[in-house]
């Protein structure tokens, strides 16, 4: 992090002239009076008049703010993280966001170079300002921009999964999928390789982009601090759960671009609570999203099993499943016992998994 040099900064404006601009009353209505600018057309002692705005900022809103806000003498700042790839963001065109930011909250944003981010994934970036709430409403803009491009600008890196591969599930995987590639090759879309890997069955609770090494960290102390409400739901007992039957996710059953094992407790239903728990707080951190195709209340337990292909032009082409769909309606893949989740790398499959960045153990 680079060091903050205060005394760049004690004899900074903000435009607090601006703020506290005498009031005048001309005709029953209430102006600002405010000093005109320097032009070459202007007399220094000729003045301005601009309407009283009726919307204001008080600093006593923030007064109790969660946010580490320090201060030297009259000057308050903050230092933060975010990932480098969204300083041309908080920057803009031209400097356009980042002056309009600073404009809209009277404060300064000192942001690094490109030149200054070439071996890093973050950049620090510090706000100064007259008071605790202007640093804070500052911060708030470029925390919501950063949060809003994330999500519109970023592809997942990472998804919190269960592993469903154990030994005996991926057996009677490839037993059903040599089968459906003996019945049902006549069908439309069917072929080796929209089936998945043995290796990689699992469980998708969560889906996360982590840009940095810092949210590499966040999202690890997340999961782990998630262990006492499992281990307190669990008692004890052992998280036993079935794969059995198939579904598909879209509404025609000749055109199904996945088709899931349906998942399904033996005993409780402390997995869709955990599920749950865990999507809720990777959401709230907001390193992370539910699927597409989860619903309000709850993630959807499933293992995708088939995956249609992706196109040319990136559409993604479709199977059809009518027939598996009636032939294995109630096929068992298998029992197993839930002992870890990880937090899996996408596109980052080993020989026997997914590569991982945090496994917590159960």
């Amino acid at each position: 992090m680079h060091a903050f040099k205060f005394e760049n900064y004690t004899h900074v404006n903000f435009n607090m002239d601006i703020l506290k601009a005498k009031l005048v009353w001309v005709d029953g209505r209430c102006y600002r009076q405010l000093p005109l600018r320097e032009t070459s057309h202007a007399d220094h002692d000729n003045q301005i008049v601009q309407p009283v705005t009726s919307i204001s900022h008080r600093d006593e809103d923030y007064e109790n703010t969660d946010l580490p806000v320090k201060h030297r003498g009259d000057v308050f700042f903050y230092v933060f993280v975010i990932p480098k790839d969204f300083v041309k963001y908080v920057v803009g065109a031209k400097a356009a966001k980042k002056k309009q930011i600073e404009e809209s909250t009277s404060t300064v944003l000192e942001i690094p170079k490109p030149t200054d981010l070439k071996n890093t994934d973050e950049a620090d970036i510090t706000i100064i300002g007259k008071s605790i709430g202007s640093v804070v409403r500052s911060y708030e803009r470029v925390r919501r921009l950063v949060d809003d491009m994330r999500w519109r600008t970023m592809e997942f890196t990472h998804f919190i999964s269960i592993p469903m591969n154990d030994q005996n599930i991926q057996e009677k995987f490839l037993h059903f999928k040599n089968d459906v590639l003996r019945t049902c090759k006549g069908s439309q879309g069917i072929d080796d390789n929209i089936f998945v890997s043995p290796a990689k069955l699992h469980l998708t609770i969560a889906m996360l982009t982590l840009l940095t090494n810092q949210e590499k960290e966040k999202a690890t102390s997340i999961l782990q601090n998630c262990k006492n409400y499992i281990l307190n739901l669990l008692s004890g007992k052992p998280l036993n759960i079935e794969v059995k039957g198939v579904e598909y996710m879209n509404d025609e059953p000749e055109e199904v671009t996945v088709l899931y094992g349906k998942v399904k407790e033996t005993k409780s239903n402390c997995l869709q609570l955990i599920a749950n728990k865990l999507l809720e707080e990777f959401e709230q951190s907001p390193l992370g999203r539910r699927a597409t195709y989860d619903d309000p209340s709850n993630v959807k337990l499933h293992v995708t099993l088939m995956k249609a292909k992706t196109g040319a032009r990136g559409y993604r082409e479709t199977f059809d499943a009518s027939q598996i769909l009636e032939k294995y309606a109630d096929y068992s893949f298998g029992e197993t016992t839930v002992s870890e989740i990880h937090i899996s790398v996408r596109f980052n499959a080993g020989k026997n998994y997914y590569q991982s960045i945090h496994v917590l153990e159960l």
